[in-house]
């Protein structure tokens, strides 16, 4: 398999019997996909029952296999163990959601759909395709793309720096706060390019002018991550417990709330469950 994909193939599989819906190899894949979906559907049906574990994720020595299920349904991927498993769950109950939406014909259930499939390959074609423009459109290299993801990236940071710079210290406190924040960023600062720049003050710590034509996307979302945490850290260290926690109901898990599928698409929720809660 091709080391520059994240995605490498993808099974969506009919959960009671093993036949496979749609499959797609996105890069080789040394073996039949339709012969591999009934194993896969065992392998799910094994771990069920036997450890009474619903299955989530499989490692290889060089990729992964991530699950997502109904009651009637398995959508698997394949995908490169550097990839953000956050990601790839996300794409998975995304297209398991549309297909439950639009590809159940008028007056039947999934239940009573299936028992009428014939098994032929094309009935699903027009879900293939659109799983198809779903995972070209990650792995799109594009720049204008990357540049987007980028900005909606940089956005979303932005407002969880505001929203833990609101928590209500005095002043003293919070110049302190700044001070402590500047000197715990300066080392990742120095050595990250993109973040020479940044204003760091009492509102937070604005990223939104970073340019993001000339950082790598990944580069980004990592020093994003790191700058995270250290303001989350610093400012645990310095505020009280009291004043953090009302910090955290008060403007982080109302923001959280509101932009949730944004920092599950970006894999951020990740960071904000690990730094904040």
């Amino acid at each position: 398999m091709s080391d520059r994909r994240s995605i490498h193939g993808v099974w969506l599989i009919e959960r009671l019997t093993g036949r496979n819906l749609i499959s797609k190899a996105y890069s080789q894949i040394e073996i039949d996909m339709d012969l591999i979906a009934p194993f896969l559907s065992a392998t799910h049906t094994f771990i069920d029952k036997a450890s009474n574990e619903e299955l989530m994720t499989i490692d290889t020595e060089t990729n992964r296999y991530v699950w997502e299920s109904n009651e009637y349904l398995l959508f698997v991927m394949v995908v490169s163990k550097a990839a953000r498993i956050g990601h790839m769950r996300f794409i998975l109950q995304y297209g398991l959601n549309e297909f439950m939406r639009n590809e159940i014909p008028a007056g039947f259930t999934i239940e009573t759909m299936l028992k009428a499939w014939t098994g032929a390959p094309s009935t699903f074609n027009k879900f293939r395709d659109y799983i198809n423009v779903l995972v070209e459109q990650f792995e799109e290299t594009d720049e204008a793309l990357l540049a987007g993801k980028s900005m909606d990236c940089l956005e979303v940071y932005n407002h969880l720096f505001r929203a833990i710079m609101k928590v209500k210290i005095d002043k003293k406190t919070r110049k302190k706060l700044v001070k402590r924040v500047k000197a715990q960023a300066k080392p990742l600062i120095e050595i990250t390019p993109c973040l020479a720049d940044i204003p760091i003050h009492d509102d937070g710590i604005e990223v939104l002018d970073i340019d993001v034509y000339s950082t790598q996307y990944k580069q980004l979302r990592n020093c994003l991550e790191k700058l995270l945490r250290i303001v989350a850290e610093t400012t645990k260290d310095v505020v009280t417990k009291s004043a953090f926690r009302k910090m955290i109901f008060d403007y982080a898990m109302p923001y959280v709330k509101r932009d949730l599928n944004r920092l599950q698409t970006y894999a951020i929720l990740d960071d904000v469950v690990r730094y904040l809660f």
